[in-house]
């Protein structure tokens, strides 16, 4: 966990501030039972009207002390929430920006409801410790230390009852510690499995209920849940029992401080004030017990909450580092013997690829389920680095450009289409914020997004549902397109963008695209023929291996692969009444 505290070095100002007030707090509350314990002397009937005025000038000390007590509090709390919500703040902000960097291999190495439950709750429950630590953990052992001094400055020996009880309070919540901090690292784990299967269950909804297994979603929901309400009511069980047991522990010292009092002969005034402070120590000792049964917790979050920040940037080493590359981006792409493969896999998913494709053409790749098809696009904007080999654009290794720069003039429109709440407009601009008017209207158009989008009542400025929900799967890639369009990059990547459009619609974004865009290089994933057909250059994966390259005449004459993919669709569309 101390690890995460450099996020509080902005804040130190107030935490030298919060500290000083804390301090002034504590001794002004230490003075208090000593100022109770001489009103209580001045109680004296034989001394009339001056007791009165003794009592109410003594009175009126003490409430000035609670009052400076309560604004100490107030002033307390208010620097403490600043500085652990502050806190809070920057370690979610550096954790977002985490996962913004790393490379997808690293980032899907933690599931998707864990890292949400890391920004969220294990940052909450880190923030929490900290908001403590400045309530509690800098105010406990000067009570507890102060309490004592007083005590002590009162009686000699009534205060060893206090410190006699003690030990049982440190008993107490040492048995509660070792019974509940197992279970907040259980809790936490089943808060994972929750957001997972409930996560899980919204957004395939669909899915469900076409299959009619909603039934089985509710068991395995219950199952989860029922175990998330049982170690939640185990631990509520144990701190319940634990503050009964601390008022008991508390009564006791009371009556024993009366007990021996009254044996030794001690005056009223005395042992109300020695039971003040004994309320005091005793209370520093337990906040002091229960920042030790937090911290454990906390520490269980930090250390989540460090894996993230801890992972390897290895897209991203360059970051700093200037682009080897002068001139304007032209979009000459080509890859040189190029091998990748994931972490952890026994074999390559690429193996020895080259191909190489000019400013202005159209390539096309074209493979079985598991070919390695989008592992070359995504290997294209650096989602990841090469095993082996090397990729150039325009003659520059990719490891050698700035990531954010080399993204800017790539623009990727893939099968899963991600629109976000919001506007169509505000969606369309999301790669080109300075897109005109008449550049999205262009987009769109070429897209064949421009008649669904004006057919709308609010047009352009037609409201996105979260997931977008209400639009079409048709529609969804239309704009995807578009958006990608607007970008205005030197490479294009569309994969498998087209699956979701019907022959016809496909033809006229494919044509449109050619007419209107005439210097970028176009790069297609597909898996139906037609839609490749017309690029300059097919590429032929299997296995993860470059097994025919050309134009569609020539590899039908000179690769299998693709003759035996084209003869398979030609027999299902003529089944289909298609040709």
């Amino acid at each position: 966990m101390f690890k995460l505290f450099k996020y509080l070095k902005p804040y130190w100002k107030m935490i030298l501030i919060t500290s000083i007030i804390l301090l002034a707090q504590v001794v002004i509350n230490l003075l208090v039972p000593n100022l109770l314990s001489d009103m209580i002397r001045c109680i004296d009937p034989s001394l009339g009207n001056k007791a009165i005025i003794q009592i109410l000038c003594k009175g009126g000390i003490a409430l000035l002390a609670v009052l400076g007590v309560i604004v100490c509090q107030i002033s307390t709390s208010y620097f403490s929430s600043k500085i652990a919500m502050g806190f809070g703040r920057d370690v979610r902000s550096a954790v977002f920006k985490k996962t913004q960097r790393v490379a997808l291999n690293e980032f899907y190495s933690i599931s998707t409801s864990s890292l949400i439950n890391r920004t969220t709750n294990d940052i909450t429950q880190v923030q929490q410790v900290i908001l403590m630590a400045f309530r509690v953990m800098l105010n406990a052992p000067i009570i507890l230390i102060g309490g004592c001094i007083m005590a002590f400055s009162l009686d000699t020996q009534l205060p060893f009852v206090i410190i006699a009880i003690i030990p049982l309070l440190i008993l107490l919540f040492v048995v509660v510690g070792k019974l509940i901090i197992p279970l907040f690292k259980v809790m936490q784990t089943n808060v994972d499995n929750l957001t997972t299967v409930t996560r899980e269950n919204l957004t395939g909804v669909r899915v469900i209920r076409a299959f009619n297994t909603e039934e089985q979603e509710n068991q395995r929901f219950a199952k989860v849940n029922d175990m998330v309400s049982k170690v939640n009511t185990k631990a509520n069980v144990i701190m319940g029992i634990n503050m009964p047991t601390v008022e008991l522990i508390f009564s006791l010292c009371i009556v024993l401080l009366l007990y021996f009092g009254a044996l030794k002969g001690s005056s009223v005034a005395d042992i109300t004030a020695l039971i003040q402070y004994g309320t005091r120590i005793m209370m520093g000792c337990i906040m002091m017990v229960m920042m030790f049964i937090t911290i454990p917790r906390a520490s269980a979050s930090a250390r989540r909450i460090n894996e993230i920040l801890d992972l390897p940037e290895t897209i991203l080493s360059n970051d700093k580092v200037k682009t080897y590359k002068t001139g304007p981006y032209i979009g000459k792409l080509e890859f040189k013997n190029v091998t990748f493969k994931f972490d952890g896999a026994e074999n390559p998913t690429l193996k020895d690829l080259s191909f190489k494709v000019e400013p202005g053409q159209t390539l096309a790749i074209i493979g079985g389920t598991g070919s390695g098809k989008s592992t070359v696009i995504n290997l294209i904007p650096r989602f990841y680095d090469v095993t082996s080999g090397e990729i150039l654009l325009d003659d520059v290794d990719l490891r050698d450009y700035n990531p954010k720069e080399l993204r800017q003039h790539i623009a990727l429109a893939s099968q899963s289409v991600e629109l976000f709440g919001g506007t169509i407009k505000e969606n369309l601009m999301y790669g080109n914020p300075n897109a005109t008017d008449e550049e999205i209207k262009q987009a769109t158009k070429i897209a064949c997004a421009d008649s669904f989008i004006e057919a709308k009542p609010e047009g352009y400025n037609y409201m996105i549902q979260k997931g977008a929900g209400n639009l079409s799967g048709g529609q969804k890639q239309r704009l995807n397109i578009a958006r990608s369009l607007l970008k205005k990059p030197c490479v294009y990547i569309f994969d498998d963008t087209f699956s979701a459009l019907d022959f016809k619609t496909d033809a006229t974004i494919r044509k449109n695209i050619k007419d209107n865009i005439k210097d970028a290089t176009i790069i297609i994933v597909a898996q139906r023929v037609n839609t490749i057909q017309n690029a300059d250059k097919i590429i032929v994966l299997n296995d993860g291996k470059v097994v025919g390259q050309g134009t569609h005449d020539q590899l039908l004459q000179d690769c299998p692969e693709y003759k035996e993919i084209v003869e398979s669709q030609t027999k299902q569309n003529r089944v289909k009444g298609v040709e």
